[in-house]
């Protein structure tokens, strides 16, 4: 039986017309979700959806994205061409879409800059209910040369240690601020014009 994330992301594929991209399904090593061809290019795909609302019909604002949400995924979405974000009705997927808005890695990129990057890089600051952490910028110039006395086996540790540190569990993308981005559209032709026009700026 499949997941509910599975059924959400096989009726989208369905409504826009999206291949699936690996036939192995999930693995430990990155890949998008979906692939399309156009023009006779193949454009990678990620899909991402949300409810309208949680189970006590509370409105939900913001689409979950990635756990250990740093640098390193930043850079995996790098090579992704193309991405849907779609909202679907109620709390529980009963197959009903409400909106949706696609959007380029350019595109999404000043919203990983501000939501993922910046954090990641500069960390957070002490605050009344938060001691803060460091980010990485000032571990390398603070922490890192410190180190110097240690292994590049121990550095090498200590750092990654550091980057998982420092990335964030499932930051939210509001639809207010990915529209202001991105394109709504609707169907399978409003995602083509928007990829033969992506396609047009390279």
């Amino acid at each position: 039986m499949a997941s509910q994330d599975d059924e959400r992301e096989n009726a989208q594929k369905e409504l826009f017309g999206i291949s699936d991209y690996s036939e192995t399904g999930r693995s430990d090593v990155y890949t998008p979700d979906g692939k399309k061809s156009i023009e006779g290019n193949e454009l990678t795909i990620e899909l991402k959806t949300k409810p309208e609302c949680s189970g006590t019909g509370k409105k939900k604002y913001g689409f979950s994205t990635a756990r250990n949400f740093g640098n390193k995924k930043v850079e995996d979405w790098r090579q992704v061409n193309v991405f849907i974000f779609s909202e679907f009705e109620g709390a529980d997927f009963n197959g009903i879409f409400t909106r949706h808005v696609v959007l380029s890695y350019d595109d999404l990129l000043p919203i990983l800059e501000k939501k993922v990057l910046k954090p990641y890089r500069e960390g957070r600051q002490p605050r009344w209910n938060s001691d803060g952490y460091y980010g990485m910028e000032e571990f390398e110039e603070n922490i890192l040369p410190l180190l110097e006395n240690l292994s590049p086996e121990d550095v090498k540790r200590i750092t990654h240690t550091m980057e998982v540190g420092t990335s964030l569990n499932d930051p939210k993308f509001t639809w207010n601020e990915l529209v202001k981005r991105g394109k709504v559209i609707g169907s399978e032709e409003d995602l083509n014009v928007f990829c033969e026009g992506l396609l047009s700026r390279d």
